[in-house]
């Protein structure tokens, strides 16, 4: 239990923070209503849900002004290339997903774009980039065997279970799931071994480093870095601006 001076400190940051209060308004009966709003469990549990609303928000704006910052780089290095899209070609707002396919952040970053394409369908291209990390063996053979997947019109369905079975990856489990998808296996496992797949993986992730990616998984919502997968309503937030700022900042 806080003792009195430290009830007091709390309750002038608590003012500074999630009050609007005048200066006046903080009379000695304020202060004793205070003390015993902390004093209860349910005061206590929702003055910390609105410092940690608070603190979350400060964060997202601060992440956001850090991305808004890198995209010189981005107009500098980035380019689609031959790399998977999903949406339509003319959308208004193209978002970077770099990933590695044995990355269990990037599994969970998966989930989210699947969300944000589902929620604009007409708005938002998905590009997927490959950083397959050093300490993932199967990372690179994962991304090649998607691109080969790609090569037959299939490359999402593969993200898609290469992800699903990201604990059990293996050269076995891609042409499992080549199978299960009903590739032409002659011509997979040919790919699987393509030097120009392999060097697509590698450009990937040269591209990325030029782009200031060193971990995954990272994004780009036209240009604009985001950093980890960070929940889909920061994603919206910033997708939403975009569009505004497409419409001559009209919603």
């Amino acid at each position: 239990m806080l003792n009195k001076k430290g009830k007091i400190l709390l309750i002038a940051s608590l003012c500074a923070l999630v009050l609007p209060i005048s200066v006046k308004a903080q009379t000695p009966e304020f202060t004793k209503q205070m003390d015993a709003y902390l004093n209860s469990d349910s005061g206590a549990e929702k003055i910390m849900e609105a410092i940690g609303r608070y603190n979350q928000k400060k964060q997202t704006q601060k992440l956001l002004e850090e991305g808004r910052k890198a995209k010189e780089n981005y107009d500098k290095y980035f380019s689609i290339g031959k790399s998977p899209v999903k949406g339509k070609n003319n959308a208004k707002v193209t978002v970077v997903a770099i990933s590695d396919f044995q990355c269990p952040y990037c599994s969970k970053g998966a989930q989210i774009m699947d969300e944000v394409t589902k929620a604009y369908p007409n708005d938002v291209k998905l590009v997927f980039k490959n950083l397959p990390l050093g300490f993932h063996p199967e990372a690179k053979p994962a991304a090649i065997a998607a691109l080969a997947a790609k090569e037959q019109g299939k490359f999402w369905e593969m993200h898609d279970l290469i992800f699903q079975n990201q604990g059990e990856l293996s050269g076995e489990k891609y042409l499992e799931l080549a199978k299960a998808l009903k590739l032409n296996m002659k011509k997979f496992e040919q790919d699987l071994k393509s030097p120009k797949l392999a060097k697509q993986v590698d450009d990937d992730a040269e591209m990325a480093g030029k782009l200031g990616v060193g971990g995954t998984p990272g994004f780009f919502v036209n240009g604009i870095a985001v950093r980890g997968a960070q929940p889909v309503e920061n994603f919206k937030a910033l997708i939403d601006e975009e569009l505004a700022k497409s419409k001559g900042g009209k919603k």
